[in-house]
């Protein structure tokens, strides 16, 4: 039966167990999650040494797992089953008959990372409808909802990230939900419940830089900057490993695209705008200003251009020129406009 996160964590945690748990997905926090919890709080350390094993799907086959799926727990009321790396399994679908009729005396976890598996098949859809399964999907988050989970995830750890911080953050980190957890974390047992983030603290303890990034980049783009567009410009070309050309595209083309939405939005207030171009309340000023310095043509050709970098970024019909030079080179021709 198919659950979300936060419904396998409350079973979980009122000691509701499921004899299958099938863990899928491209986001690997939240299974990582739901598996750690299991393997530290089902059995006690007592009950973990004769019923608990951890296999892997490249070293096992599928009818191994339902061998020992099948034993009784010795001393305990159930025995603890979880495979990692399930996805590697080969021919999975040999597990078809014990799930179809489970042991009740065992919680058998498979864990299916890094990618969704076929739900046209006879097999999964069983699997993920069946009344003796947790089946929880873990979805990566987009790009556009990174910032709105890192607010979240701050919150749920009473911190008070600035608005600017968080963009820094969803700029810096990308959409890596574990690598967001682990900084977010750091920060805490740096700063202390209740503490207030800066765009200094970030910069100190996380490394990402509160002036020279691609959140500043894109604000002084919108302003028309040129002077600050191309101080941080020089920036990335003195420091390559700052700049990844692909998501610094695709962040310059959101930028854009919101102008664009705020261009159009002429009769929305600003709560309305804020859900229209899926940003905050604090930022809807920025873009209403940023979208009184463009006109429609010029807005058109920037897409144009963004396109054109785009695919001479990955290869085609580009000259010898480094990310940060065709940054630099798409930048002066926006301006140019």
């Amino acid at each position: 039966m198919k659950k979300d996160y936060s419904q396998v964590l409350a079973d979980l945690k009122n000691k509701i167990y499921q004899p299958i748990y099938f863990l899928f997905g491209d986001e690997s926090y939240y299974i990582d999650s739901v598996v750690s919890y299991i393997e530290k709080n089902v059995l006690t350390e007592t009950e973990k040494a004769f019923n608990f094993q951890v296999l892997y799907g490249k070293e096992v086959e599928a009818m191994q797992i339902a061998e020992s799926a099948s034993r009784l727990p010795m001393m305990a009321n159930h025995q603890l089953l979880i495979v990692k790396e399930a996805q590697q399994l080969n021919n999975i679908q040999a597990l078809e008959d014990y799930l179809n009729k489970p042991s009740q005396t065992t919680i058998l976890v498979l864990a299916y990372k890094h990618k969704n598996p076929d739900k046209r098949t006879a097999f999964f859809k069983n699997l993920i409808a069946s009344p003796h399964s947790a089946a929880m999907e873990s979805k990566a988050i987009r790009d556009y909802e990174v910032a709105k989970w890192i607010s979240a995830y701050a919150g749920q750890k009473k911190l008070n990230i600035s608005p600017k911080g968080v963009e820094m953050l969803a700029e810096f980190l990308g959409a890596d939900i574990s690598k967001i957890v682990n900084e977010i974390d750091k920060l805490l047992m740096i700063k202390g419940v209740g503490a207030d983030i800066s765009e200094e603290d970030i910069e100190k303890n996380i490394g990402a830089s509160k002036d020279y990034n691609i959140f500043e980049l894109t604000a002084a783009l919108g302003e028309k900057n040129s002077e600050k567009t191309f101080r941080i410009l020089q920036y990335f070309s003195a420091n390559p490993k700052a700049l990844v050309l692909v998501m610094a595209l695709g962040t310059i083309n959101s930028l854009y695209q919101k102008i664009y939405l705020c261009k159009h939005a002429v009769h929305a207030d600003d709560r309305e705008l804020a859900s229209i171009l899926k940003v905050g309340p604090y930022f809807v000023k920025d873009y209403k200003r940023y979208a009184s310095k463009y006109g429609l043509d010029q807005l058109e050709k920037t897409f144009e251009l963004i396109t054109e970098y785009d695919l001479k970024s990955k290869g085609m019909g580009s000259k010898t020129l480094s990310p940060s030079e065709l940054l630099t080179e798409m930048c002066y021709r926006i301006f140019n406009l």
